[in-house]
């Protein structure tokens, strides 16, 4: 934190921190509006942020996941190595996706560009999405079974995209070539390139209005501001070790093998240490995480304790200190494979909050849903191939006043996740969805509920191939806390009520369908908080009206009876049974 003496000035610091955000917003919109990935224009899967001439990250779009925010930062400096500022010219962009210098797994590709005002370099505009296609040994990027990353999809060292203003057009056809859908992966790139550049101008006006130097010692008082706020967050909790585990369900490699991630989080003063000794190493399969995403999973876990107007940026990160064992699943050797990489980020994250836990159990959450994605692809009647990827959420876990969220994001993505417009997929590829709708019976069962999952069918209409990645919490559902029971695990079936119905697994790479085949997809639920005889029963009469509840498992799991005329709860038959 800077102690350079220099006037403070709250009013110029809230308007330039809002400028900020909302060129880097106008950037994540420009991505978005201008991506050719469906995940992307429909989903809204991108990134957009801005950095200092040093490379600190002072502003961000909203809604961005700390996921990509924590692999920014390194993937910058990484650049700079690579690249001095001293030989980069205006016009220049940059793009990187390597896991092990800061990125995150193959097809989530950054764009930078420097930014030049009167000749000097005063900022970074960054970009970052989940391409559809860049090789591999599956469409979509996103092999379950991948046991290096090489079979994810093409690595990328920092390379030029653009030198001074023109098109780096070899480095273009390269990416072009190592792509099943090319087209879609240089719209998507050229629409995060149009990002940096608008971001670029944007900066250009603000450093007009300011000055250069000036909006210098603002973002630099920002970022103390935001140190200043996080350390006093953490000088409020009890100093001292708290610990927390979780288990993972299996690495896709070998589905009966847990994996375990081990925290020790010593609060002391204004410092958070996060230790991950004891962490099980490094998976054959792709769920290992590189650090800039067990960083994100540190830092999510911690802003859960800190007041929510604390800004996002570099200032945030200052006061962590992470050790991570080299070889584990925080922190693998290359080249492992990392494309399911949050089933350890989100046991970094549960692990967390079960340390935290113990600091205050009103602070308690039951264990959430993890993000269930799966990709569909084949060749056309033109003879073009065709894929896409499309998330799927479930519950997230209930908490010790309330109950889950249904069918939301995993907690590292702010438990928010954009659901698309089914009607925009299929437009665009041969599939059709049949139901998407509550999992009745899915949220874990207590005082208060997990959060439902969701079921989805899908018809595909012409023959292809499906990948789906159910990335944890299926064989292990969400587990329940304080007496509360498990959410359901979620998982995908082949033509499900049919004489082909078909389980498959968790995780399964290029299996193959044929045209009229569906497939039924279930997210797992959120684990319950309390016992279930603790509900309010009239919370249980209206979960059973509302389709979250059915009216065998109220009786059975909450021991409350509601008729089935009225939907309201008979008293006398619910006082015998919980009397039981």
């Amino acid at each position: 934190m800077s102690t350079d003496a220099r006037p403070f000035d709250p009013i110029a610091l809230e308007v330039v921190k809002n400028a900020l955000g909302a060129i880097a917003e106008e950037m994540g919109l420009t991505t978005v509006r201008s991506a050719y990935s469906s995940v992307v224009k429909e989903g809204g899967d991108s990134t957009a942020a801005i950095f200092d001439h040093r490379g600190q990250f002072i502003a961000q779009s909203m809604g961005a996941p700390l996921m990509h925010l924590s692999s920014l930062r390194p993937s910058l400096r990484s650049l700079l190595d690579d690249f001095p500022p001293s030989g980069m010219r205006d016009g220049d962009v940059y793009a990187s996706n390597d896991p092990y210098r800061g990125g995150i797994h193959s097809n989530d590709v950054m764009v930078f560009r420097p930014v030049f005002i009167n000749d000097t370099l005063a900022f970074f505009t960054c970009a970052l999405l989940h391409v559809a296609d860049l090789g591999g040994m599956a469409a979509g990027g996103l092999p379950a079974n991948a046991t290096e990353m090489f079979q994810e999809g093409l690595v990328l060292p920092p390379v030029p995209l653009a030198i001074g203003g023109e098109p780096n057009q070899p480095m273009l056809d390269v990416i072009a070539a190592n792509s099943r859908t090319p087209e879609k992966v240089l719209g998507d790139i050229r629409a995060m390139m149009a990002a940096t550049n608008l971001g670029a101008d944007r900066l250009a006006d603000l450093a007009d209005r300011y000055g250069l130097e000036r909006l210098h010692q603002i973002t630099d008082e920002l970022l103390d501001y935001t140190e200043r706020r996080t350390r006093a967050g953490i000088e409020a909790l009890a100093d001292g070790t708290y610990t927390g585990s979780f288990i993972i369900d299996d690495d896709g490699v070998n589905p009966d093998a847990d994996h375990e991630v081990h925290v020790a989080l010593t609060i002391s003063g204004s410092t958070i240490t996060a230790d991950f000794e004891g962490t099980s190493p490094q998976a054959p399969g792709p769920i290992n995480a590189a650090v800039s995403q067990t960083t994100s999973g540190v830092l999510f876990a911690v802003r859960c304790l800190l007041a929510p107007d604390i800004p996002v940026n570099d200032g945030a990160f200052r006061p962590l200190e992470l050790r991570l064992p080299r070889g584990t699943l925080v922190n693998p050797n290359p080249p492992a494979a990392l494309n399911a990489r949050m089933a350890t980020v989100m046991a970094v994250v549960e692990a967390m909050l079960g340390a935290f836990s113990q600091l205050d159990p009103a602070r308690a959450v039951a264990a959430s849903c993890n993000v269930h994605v799966y990709i569909m692809n084949g060749t056309g009647g033109d003879g073009r191939p065709w894929a896409f990827m499309d998330p799927q959420f479930g519950g997230s876990g209930a908490r010790s006043d309330r109950d889950g969220v249904d069918v939301t994001g995993p907690l590292v993505l702010g438990a928010g996740g954009a659901f698309h417009t089914v009607e925009a997929y299929e437009q665009e590829h041969p599939v059709r969805f049949e139901r998407f709708e509550l999992w009745t019976d899915s949220g874990g069962p207590g005082q208060w509920r997990g959060g439902t999952g969701a079921r989805r069918d899908i018809r595909i209409l012409a023959d292809g191939q499906f990948t789906g990645r159910a990335t944890d919490r299926c064989r292990r559902p969400p587990p329940g806390i304080y007496g509360g029971s498990a959410g359901a695990g979620g998982g995908w079936v082949l033509n499900q009520g049919t004489p082909d119905e078909q389980p498959l697994p968790a995780k399964v790479t290029a299996y193959p369908l044929r045209a009229g085949d569906m497939i039924t997809m279930l997210t797992s639920a959120g684990g319950g908080f309390g016992n279930p005889y603790e509900r309010d029963p009239e919370l249980v009469a209206a979960d059973v009206r509302d389709g979250r509840v059915s009216p065998e498992a109220a009786r059975r799991d909450y021991g409350v009876v509601v008729d089935l005329e009225t939907g309201e709860v008979d008293r006398e038959a619910t006082a015998a049974l919980r009397s039981r």
